[in-house]
C-alpha cells in the first residue's frame, strides 16, 4: 500500500495540492466537489490514497465506493454500497435509505394495477436524505470511482450531490475515465466548474517522473535502454509497474551502481510490448485451477460477492484459487467482497473465454445464481450481456417468470430485457402479453405514455386474458385521463363496455374512472350517475380500488357543487379505504388535492398545507412525473397566500410534466407572477408554454391562468378594453369552477369593467360572484361577493369583511388589492386620511410581493384624488445581502444555523429537501459566503429584520411612505407598529406551528 501510495504522488505534485485544498476545505465546514478523469492505469485511485487517508485523520467521515460495467444498468447499486446501506440497519441516520420493501404480486405474478409508486425514486430521495443527515454530523467525504459504468440513477443523485455540495460540508469526489463518453458524464464537467467544481484530467507522466517512479519500483535511475523500452508506456503509471514487473520476473533487469538497465545482449522478453501481453503473463504464472476461477469470475463483474463466486464457479477449489489470485495481486478485497485489482485484469480473462463457451458458462452461471437465491437484479446483470451478444434464448423464461420483479428494482434494466424479449417473442406467445403488460405499466410510471399506450392497444388486439384485458384498458384511460383528454375516456368506456373479455371489477373501475373525468367536464349528473353504480358496484365487490377511485370521484363533484365540507368527508373517506397501498399511489395524490382545496376554502389553510406536504412527500417516491405535478398543485397555493419566490422556487423543480394541463397551469402560473411583478419580457411567454387560444376550458384553472395573465399584459399596456375583452371569458359557464376557486377573478373583473366605465359587464360579474356565494356559502366567495358589490355601489363599508376574511386566512395578495380598492373608495368618499391608510398598507404589501404593476396601478388610481407614494414608495427587493433573503430563505437560515439538516428542516417547514437546498443554495448566494458555518457568522442577531405589519409571509424590504395634499404619514416604515384599517377586525397573530407564516416578532433573533 506505501509504494501504491508513492507511485500516486509522483509527479503529481499539483493535483496533489488541489485536493489537500478541498480536504482542509470540508474539514473546515466548507463543501466542495472534484472530477479526476485519465485513462485506466494513469493513477486515479492511487492519487486519491493519502487525501483520503488525511481527511479520516481530520475527523472527516470517509465512504468510498466503486461503479462496474456490468451494474451500471442497476440502479443505485454503487450509491447503496458506497453509502453502506443494508436492507435493514437500526443507524438512525439511515435507517430509510434502504431500497423500499413492495407488497408480493399476486398468484399471477403481476401487481394489481399499473403505475405504481417507483421505489428506486423512492431510494433516491432517502439516499440523499442520508447524505444531509451525515453531513449535520460532520465533514463527509464520498469518493465514487469509476463514474463512467455508473447507472443513469446513480449519476443523477452524484450530479445532485455535487450542485449541492457547496451549501454543507461534504466533499464529492468522482473519478472517471474519459471514454466512454456518456452524455450525463458530460453535462457532470459542464455542471462543475460554475458551481465551484473542480476537473482534474490527469496525463501521462513526464519522463523525468517515470524515472522518480521507476527509482521507486527498482531501487534505481533507469538506463538509456530500459527508459526507451519504458517509452513505450506513454507516461502510464499502471503500464510502468506491470513492465518492470514482467521485467523482473523475467530476470531480464541488471542494476548496477544505482542504475537499472536492460541488458545488452538482448535477454529480455521483447515481445512483452503491449500491456496485455504484459497482463498475460501474469496470468500465466497462475495455476489452471486458478484461472479457471478466474475466468468465471471475470464474468460477474469487476466486484462480486464470495457467494455469487461459490455458486458461479460450482465445484471448483474455490479457497485455494481465491488465495493464489489474492497473492499475485490479481484480486483484492473490497469490504466483504472482492474485486479485480485492475479492470485490464478481468477484461483480458474476459477476451480469452471463447464466445461459445463464454455464453454457456454465463448461463451455467444464471442457473446457479437463481438456485442460490440470488437477487433479480443480480440475475439481470449477467442476463443483459447475453442479450446484447444474441444469446439463443435460454434467458427467455428467466425474464417472463420475474418480469414484475424486475421492472420494480432495475427498471432500466428491465427495459431493455423486456424490449429484447418482444423483439423476440412469437406474435401468438401467451407470455408475450404479460412482458408487453409490465412494459406499459413501467413506460406510464416514468412517463412514456405514449409507447405504454402502444403497448396496451397492442394487447388488447391479442389477447382473451381477462386480467391483461382489464389493465391494458385501465392504462389506456389513465394515460387520458392525466393528460385532459376526457373524450377519450368517454371512448374507451364505450369500448369497454362491448368487450366481453372484460371482468366485472375492471368494468366497475373504469366506470369510476369516467365519473371523474365527467366531474373534471363539469357534467356533473351524469358524473353522479356513474358514480353512484361504479361506488355500490365496488362495495359489493369488496374492492378497495373501485371504491376509492368512485368516493374520489365523488368528492371532486361535490366541490363542483359548492360542497366544500362534504368534498372533504368523501377524501377522507376515501384515504381511509385505501390505505397505504402503493400500488394506489395515484389515486391518493388525488384525493390529498381534493383535501387541500376542501380545506382552504373551508378557511383552514395550516390543514391545507399539511396535506400538500404529505402530497408531496408521497409523489417523491413516485418518480418525476407525478412529483412535478404535486409541484404545481403546490405552487398554485404558493401563489394564492403570496409566496410568489417560493413559488417560483418549486417551479423551478418541475422537471417532467404531462402534455396538456399540467404544462398549461405551470406556465400560467409563472406568467401571472411575472405580469404581476411588472416583468414584460417573461411574462410575454414563454418559450414552450402551450397554446392559450386551444386550451379546453375543462381543465380546472389551468386555462384560466393564462387568460388572467394575458388580461394583465394588455392592461399593463395601456389597453384596457382589450384586457376586458380577454378577462370576460372567464364569465362563459365552462369557468364557472375556475371563478369558484379564484373568486377574486371576479372581483377583477368588475374593477376593470368600471375603469372603462361597462356597468353591464360590472353588474354580470357581481352578479355571478353572488351566485357562487349562494351555492357555495363559504367566507371566500362570500367576501367575494361583498366586495364586487362595494365597488359597483361604491359602499367602502362592505369592504372591510373581506379584508378581515384575507388578512385571518393569509391570502395576501388578496388582502392588498381590497385595500387598495377600499383606498380608492375612501378617498371617493371624501375620507382621505381614511384613504391615505388603507392605500400605505396596500403598497408595503405590494412591495412585500414584489408586486411592482399592481403598485402602479394603484398609485395611478389615487393620483386623481391627491394621494400619492411618497419617494419611499415600493423598492425592489437588493440582490445581495441580508436584506436580499426571503422570510422563507430567512426561517431556512435560522435553521442553518442551528445546525439542522436539510430533511429536518423540511419536516419542520412542511417544504421538500429538494426545495429547502435550493433555499440555502441562495442563501449561501444572497450572503456571499461558501459554507453553513458562515451562515451563523452573517446572519447572528439580523434574523427576522426585513418584516413589518402584514408582510411576514413574502419577505421583502421595502418601506413606503405616502403623502396627500395635506402632507402627513400614512404608514410606518419598517420596523414600526402594525397597521390596522378602520373599521377591521385585527387578525389573530400567526400559528407558531412548523411551516406557518412568521410574524415580524417570531422572525427576530
Amino acid at each position: 500500500m506505501l509504494i501504491r501510495q508513492m507511485v500516486g504522488v509522483t509527479g503529481r505534485e499539483a493535483e496533489r495540492a488541489v485536493l489537500e485544498g478541498l480536504v482542509a476545505d470540508v474539514a473546515a465546514g466548507r463543501g466542495g466537489s472534484l472530477l479526476v478523469e485519465g485513462e485506466p492505469g494513469i493513477g486515479k485511485s492511487a492519487l486519491l490514497a493519502a487525501p483520503l487517508a488525511a481527511a479520516g485523520a481530520a475527523g472527516c467521515e470517509v465512504l468510498f465506493g466503486q461503479c462496474d460495467e456490468l451494474g451500471q444498468r442497476l440502479p443505485l447499486s454503487a450509491m447503496t454500497r458506497l453509502l453502506g446501506v443494508p436492507p435493514r440497519s437500526s443507524d438512525p441516520r439511515h435507517a430509510q435509505a434502504a431500497p423500499p420493501r413492495r407488497r408480493p404480486p399476486d398468484r399471477a405474478g403481476r401487481d394489481p394495477h399499473p403505475g405504481g409508486a417507483d421505489p428506486m425514486v423512492a431510494a433516491t430521495e432517502q439516499l440523499l436524505a442520508r447524505v444531509d443527515r451525515l453531513c449535520a454530523s460532520g465533514p463527509v467525504v464520498l469518493a465514487l470511482e469509476d463514474l463512467q459504468w455508473a447507472d443513469e440513477a446513480t449519476l443523477l443523485m452524484w450530479r445532485s450531490l455535487c450542485r449541492s455540495a457547496a451549501q454543507r460540508p461534504l466533499l464529492a469526489i468522482g473519478t472517471c475515465r474519459p471514454v466512454p463518453r456518456r452524455p450525463a458524464l458530460t453535462r457532470l464537467r459542464r455542471e462543475l466548474r460554475p458551481r465551484g467544481g473542480r476537473v482534474l484530467s490527469l496525463d501521462g507522466l513526464s519522463e523525468a517522473s517515470v524515472s522518480e517512479l521507476v527509482g521507486v519500483l527498482a531501487g534505481g535511475t533507469p538506463g538509456p535502454r530500459l527508459a526507451a523500452r519504458l517509452g513505450s508506456a506513454a507516461g502510464n503509471p499502471l503500464y510502468v509497474r506491470e513492465l518492470l514487473g514482467a521485467l523482473v520476473r523475467g530476470g531480464s533487469l541488471d542494476r548496477a551502481a544505482g542504475t537499472v538497465e536492460l541488458p545488452a545482449d538482448g535477454r529480455d522478453t521483447g515481445e512483452l510490448q503491449a500491456l496485455t501481453d504484459v497482463v498475460a503473463d501474469r496470468l500465466a504464472a497462475l495455476s489452471a485451477g486458478a484461472q479457471r476461477v478466474l475466468r468465471t469470475a471475470s464474468l460477474l463483474g469487476p466486484e462480486f460477492s464470495v457467494a455469487d463466486l461459490t455458486a458461479a464457479a460450482g465445484g471448483a477449489d474455490l479457497l485455494a484459487a481465491v488465495e493464489e489470485a489474492l497473492s499475485a495481486g490479481v484480486l483484492e478485497s473490497a469490504g466483504s467482497r472482492l474485486r479485480f485489482r485492475h479492470t485490464v485484469l478481468k477484461e483480458v480473462l474476459h477476451e480469452t473465454i471463447p464466445s461459445a463457451l463464454r455464453a454457456g458458462l454465463r448461463r451455467h452461471a444464471v442457473r446457479e445464481l437463481v438456485a442460490a437465491g440470488a437477487p433479480v437484479e443480480r440475475v439481470a446483470e449477467l442476463i443483459l450481456p447475453a442479450v446484447r451478444e444474441g444469446a439463443d434464448g435460454w434467458e427467455w423464461e428467466w425474464l417472463a417468470d420475474n418480469a414484475a420483479r424486475l421492472v420494480h428494482r432495475a427498471p432500466v434494466i428491465a427495459v431493455e430485457l423486456l424490449e429484447h424479449a418482444l423483439r423476440r417473442a412469437d406474435a401468438d406467445c401467451p407470455r408475450r402479453h404479460v412482458l408487453a403488460d409490465r412494459l406499459a405499466a413501467l413506460y406510464f410510471r416514468t412517463g412514456r405514455a405514449d409507447r405504454a399506450g402502444e403497448l396496451a392497444r397492442s394487447i388488447l388486439l391479442a389477447t382473451s386474458d381477462r386480467e391483461l384485458v382489464g389493465r391494458a384498458r385501465w392504462l389506456l384511460t389513465s394515460i387520458a385521463l392525466r393528460a385532459g383528454r376526457y373524450q377519450d375516456v368517454e371512448a374507451n368506456w364505450h369500448a369497454a363496455l362491448g368487450d366481453p373479455r372484460l371482468a366485472p371489477p375492471w368494468r366497475a373501475g373504469l366506470l369510476a374512472l369516467l365519473a371523474t373525468a365527467r366531474g373534471f367536464q363539469g357534467r356533473l349528473v351524469a358524473g353522479r350517475a356513474a358514480m353512484s353504480v361504479a361506488l355500490a358496484e365496488g362495495v359489493r365487490l369488496d374492492n378497495a380500488t373501485t371504491v376509492g377511485y368512485a368516493l374520489n370521484a365523488a368528492a371532486l363533484i361535490r366541490s363542483r357543487e359548492g360542497d366544500q365540507g362534504g368534498a372533504l368527508v368523501l377524501a377522507d373517506r376515501a384515504l381511509a379505504r385505501i390505505g397505504d397501498d402503493r400500488e394506489l399511489v395515484d389515486l391518493r395524490l388525488m384525493l390529498l388535492g381534493h383535501r387541500a382545496v376542501a380545506l382552504d376554502s373551508l378557511g383552514r389553510p395550516g390543514e391545507a398545507e399539511e396535506s400538500l406536504a404529505h402530497a408531496r412527500a408521497l409523489a417523491e417516491r413516485t418518480g418525476p412525473v407525478l412529483l412535478s405535478m404535486s409541484l404545481v398543485r403546490i405552487a398554485e397555493r404558493y401563489y394564492e397566500h403570496g409566496r410568489w419566490d417560493d413559488a417560483q422556487t418549486v417551479l423551478d423543480e418541475v422537471t417532467d410534466l404531462p402534455q396538456g394541463r399540467w404544462q398549461l397551469a405551470r406556465h400560467g402560473l409563472r406568467a401571472l407572477i411575472d405580469a404581476r411583478r411588472d416583468r414584460q419580457q417573461e411574462a410575454a411567454g414563454h418559450p414552450q408554454a402551450p397554446d392559450t387560444e386551444v386550451a379546453p376550458p375543462t381543465w380546472p384553472v389551468a386555462a384560466s391562468y393564462r387568460i388572467v395573465a394575458r388580461s394583465l399584459a394588455l392592461e399593463r399596456t395601456g389597453r384596457p378594453r382589450e384586457a376586458l375583452q380577454v378577462l370576460a371569458a372567464l364569465l362563459a359557464p365552462a369557468y364557472e369552477y375556475d371563478t369558484r376557486r379564484h373568486p377574486e377573478w371576479l372581483v377583477g373583473l368588475v374593477r376593470l369593467a368600471l375603469a372603462v366605465d361597462d356597468r353591464h359587464t360590472a353588474r354580470t360579474a357581481a352578479l355571478e360572484s353572488r351566485r357562487h356565494a349562494h351555492i357555495e356559502p363559504l367566507p371566500a366567495t362570500r367576501a367575494a361577493a361583498q366586495w364586487c358589490r362595494a365597488l359597483l355601489h361604491h359602499d367602502p363599508a362592505r369592504l372591510l369583511a373581506a379584508i378581515d376574511h384575507h388578512r385571518t386566512v393569509g391570502r395576501l395578495p388578496d388582502l392588498a388589492n381590497a385595500l387598495e380598492d377600499l383606498a380608492v373608495l375612501r378617498a371617493a368618499s371624501g375620507d382621505r386620511d381614511a384613504a391615505r391608510v388603507a392605500f400605505g398598507e396596500a403598497l408595503a404589501l405590494y412591495a412585500e410581493l414584489g408586486a411592482v404593476w399592481d403598485a402602479r396601478r394603484a398609485a395611478a388610481r389615487m393620483r386623481p384624488w391627491g394621494v400619492r407614494a411618497g419617494i419611499r414608495g415600493p423598492r425592489s427587493r437588493p440582490a445581495s445581502g441580508r436584506d436580499a433573503l426571503t422570510v422563507t430563505e430567512q426561517r431556512v437560515a435560522e435553521l442553518v444555523v442551528q445546525g439542522l439538516s436539510n430533511p429536518d428542516i423540511a419536516a419542520m417547514l412542511l417544504l421538500s429537501r429538494r426545495t429547502v437546498e435550493t433555499h440555502v443554495s441562495h442563501i449561501l448566494g444572497k450572503l456571499g459566503v461558501r459554507s453553513r458555518r458562515e451562515v451563523a457568522a452573517v446572519t447572528a442577531g439580523t434574523a427576522g429584520t426585513a418584516g413589518t405589519a402584514g408582510t411576514a409571509a413574502t419577505g421583502g424590504t421595502a418601506g413606503t411612505e405616502v403623502t396627500g395634499g395635506t402632507g402627513g404619514t400614512g404608514v410606518e416604515s419598517p420596523g414600526r407598529a402594525p397597521v390596522t384599517v378602520r373599521g377591521a377586525r385585527s387578525a389573530p397573530a400567526p400559528s407558531a406551528r412548523p411551516g406557518s407564516r412568521p410574524s415580524p416578532s417570531q422572525n427576530r433573533s
